[in-house]
């Protein structure tokens, strides 16, 4: 029960947090093939659309292979258990700013929390940004790989649910999942571009997915802590 929860609250995470990937990742997946041909662009689109996508999900179960182990430390010293469940509780109320945040009737708390991966994405971005636009498949994936460390506040309130899974193997299942969550929005902005992000960030779709998140933020606690 616990470790489908943490699934299935991660891709319903990136499903509608997709209003928000429309804005962070939208420009970025516009311009995949920018400077390729009429031509090589209607063929190459979803190759490296799928390739990018791809390398994106990669980064973000390495992030959560990474914070959860940080999380299992703890096992080894005998409170294992009582340190998930501060990791748990931090995780729902996290989601519980996240929808505040798609809503707009609260966004400070995210803003600071996506400033955490700021340090290290200043020292990717520079080699990131060197394969856009996307000229080949090879430079699809590499792209995915790298500039799924962008910081997002998305991620990052993922990546605490990540946290206070049992093992390395759970944290890396809870980005994943969260990152099959993202592609519907990712995937089809490839192909309306402009028109799709407008509409995704129109107000009264953000309050919808932002009060379905904090939903699942209230979800979390109810399971975890009054059953």
């Amino acid at each position: 029960m616990f470790e489908e929860s943490l699934y299935f609250s991660a891709f319903l995470i990136g499903l509608f947090g997709g209003t928000h990937c429309a804005g962070m990742c939208g420009g970025i997946i516009s311009g995949l093939t920018l400077g390729v041909s009429e031509e090589n662009r209607r063929k190459n689109l979803l190759p490296f659309s799928l390739l990018y996508n791809f390398g994106r999900i990669i980064s973000y179960s390495v992030a959560g292979a990474m914070v959860t182990s940080l999380g299992t430390i703890s096992d080894n010293y005998g409170f294992g258990i009582e340190v998930r469940k501060i990791l748990t509780l931090l995780a729902a109320t996290v989601m519980i700013f996240l929808g505040l945040y798609l809503t707009g009737w609260w966004i400070t708390v995210i803003l600071k929390i996506e400033k955490i991966g700021t340090f290290l994405w200043q020292r990717i971005e520079p080699y990131a940004k060197r394969y856009i636009p996307i000229r080949s498949k090879g430079h699809a994936l590499i792209a995915g790989l790298l500039w799924g460390w962008l910081p997002c506040g998305l991620v990052y309130s993922t990546l605490f649910l990540a946290m206070s899974g049992k093992g390395v193997a759970q944290g890396v299942m809870v980005m994943t999942s969260f990152g099959i969550g993202t592609l519907p929005a990712l995937l089809t902005i490839g192909y309306f571009s402009d028109s799709l992000i407008a509409h995704l960030q129109k107000k009264w779709i953000r309050t919808f997915a932002g009060i379905m998140i904090v939903g699942f933020g209230i979800f979390q606690f109810k399971i975890h802590f009054f059953s």
